[in-house]
């Protein structure tokens, strides 16, 4: 019994050492001015649930939701580099979209590649979240395919910067 007591001791004791000293994960660097000695860390569950939520109300053109995940003094920069004043105008400019492709029969559709969330210090909140996707836009019954990457940065539930990035699909077609 002697010894089963000191084993367990010692067990405990080990499990305590190795929890305290087991190794941080992060990676990778920035450039970014003041935080440049930083590293990334893996993000968090609820911070991707935002940009999936997003992404689902978008789809659905549920506006009104999609107003809800971004905050009131986010900055919306569409894939050609313009920057919209209000998300108020980024909220029209889907509506205007949506109702040009509806009038002439067009679809634009869209799914995930890819998903996931960093964060430069998961102590102070706000996390980097990376969104790919493959999508095609139809008219006339001519297909295009492209990739975007949206970048949000969200904090407190909001997204407050939301960055688009667009590569064309260039695929090979049959001379006839």
């Amino acid at each position: 019994m002697k010894y089963l007591k000191q084993i367990l001791s010692i067990f405990t004791v080990s499990i305590f050492i190795f929890s305290c000293n087991s190794p941080e994960r992060s990676v990778g660097m920035t450039a970014w001015e003041g935080v440049e000695d930083m590293k990334w860390h893996i993000g968090t569950k609820s911070a991707v649930d935002i940009a999936k939520a997003m992404d689902a109300a978008w789809q659905s053109r549920n506006y009104d939701e999609m107003r809800t995940y971004i905050s009131d003094t986010a900055t919306v920069t569409a894939s050609n580099g313009y920057t919209f004043e209000s998300v108020d105008a980024f909220i029209e400019r889907r509506k205007l979209n949506d109702s040009v492709w509806d009038s002439n029969g067009s679809t634009f559709e869209w799914s995930f590649t890819n998903l996931f969330s960093v964060d430069l210090d998961p102590s102070t909140g706000g996390e980097h979240v990376h969104a790919d996707y493959f999508g095609t836009y139809t008219e006339e019954g001519k297909a295009d395919n492209f990739r975007v990457m949206n970048r949000y940065y969200i904090i407190d539930g909001k997204i407050v910067m939301w960055n688009s990035y667009f590569q064309d699909i260039i695929e090979e077609t049959s001379e006839e």
